[in-house]
């Protein structure tokens, strides 16, 4: 990251920072999930997994060359391998999800993830629970309920692996909060795609299809958007507590339907924008909230 750009976040109040971050994060995942999309009709999701991790890797190198081997030093690998593993088992269910339903739905399944995280980041990482903090939180779940309308439709298999990797996710969630007290945030997405490489190679074997030229250069760009999710989300959890940054997740709800309407003319129904409308509003409350209350850090 170029110094002077460094030093104007860094002048930026903590709270604001990380939701920018988060921000940044949720739409790279949106353009990587148009590219699972968009090459699913050639490649298995597991095949996906492990190239995007692959190529992923390759984006990271640069950092890796700077900072030499020492700069993966660490005395939580245990807790990198627990990231990973998580980490692992969500972009199985996620990836097929995103494969089988539209991406405003996934996403909008997705939102529901800071609320199962922020209670936990609350019980096991004694964060600070503040009204203002929850306030956004319940928003959203409010907005989540308005757009998933549980009980009132059927729930698809897309759904329905959607929803068990938001648990993975929110134990990732926790996992990366923990180690970002004492990990450099590239070091924690290099580490991530140190395990998933090799790991997902082997599933990926069961199922491989050579993939054209075409679906190459789609997959390079989905690791270069998957990294920077990663590098984003890790520098999230470093400028903030997970029950600040985590509502911004809502946004990748926002940022999935903008681009899949755009690309494969998903034009999501009327609840996804009145829930939408609901989890923007809570954003906007706690954004201002955290602004007022957080001094400018030198």
């Amino acid at each position: 990251m170029p110094a002077d750009l460094a030093g104007r976040l860094a002048a930026v109040p903590a709270p604001i920072r990380g939701a920018l971050w988060m921000m940044g994060s949720t739409a790279s995942w949106a353009v990587m999930a148009v590219l699972i999309r968009y090459v699913s009709d050639e490649i298995h999701a597991f095949e996906i997994v492990f190239l995007r991790s692959l190529f992923g890797m390759v984006f990271l190198l640069p950092w890796l060359y700077r900072s030499g081997i020492k700069g993966l030093y660490t005395q939580r690998f245990g807790m990198h391998f627990a990231r990973a593993f998580f980490g692992l088992v969500a972009a199985y269910l996620i990836f097929t999800a995103i494969t089988l339903d539209s991406l405003g739905s996934i996403a909008a399944i997705m939102t529901t993830r800071p609320i199962f995280a922020s209670a936990a980041a609350i019980l096991i990482l004694h964060e600070a629970s503040h009204g203002r903090r929850w306030s956004a939180a319940i928003l959203g779940f409010v907005g989540a309920l308005i757009i998933l309308r549980p009980g009132m439709v059927q729930m698809s298999t897309g759904a329905l692996l959607a929803f068990i990797g938001v648990f993975a996710m929110a134990a990732v969630a926790i996992v990366m909060k923990s180690l970002a007290r004492t990990e450099r945030p590239d070091a924690m997405a290099t580490w991530q795609m140190v395990i998933f490489v090799p790991v997902s190679l082997v599933p990926a074997l069961f199922v491989w299809t050579t993939p054209s030229w075409e679906a190459i250069g789609v997959l390079v760009a989905m690791g270069c958007a998957g990294t920077l999710t990663q590098r984003a989300l890790a520098r999230a959890y470093q400028a903030a507590d997970a029950t600040v940054v985590l509502p911004f997740e809502f946004t990748r709800l926002i940022f999935a339907a903008a681009i899949g309407l755009a690309v494969f003319g998903e034009f999501p129904d009327l609840w996804v924008w009145v829930g939408g409308a609901v989890i923007l509003a809570g954003i906007v409350t706690m954004a201002g909230l955290e602004a007022r209350r957080a001094p400018v850090r030198e």
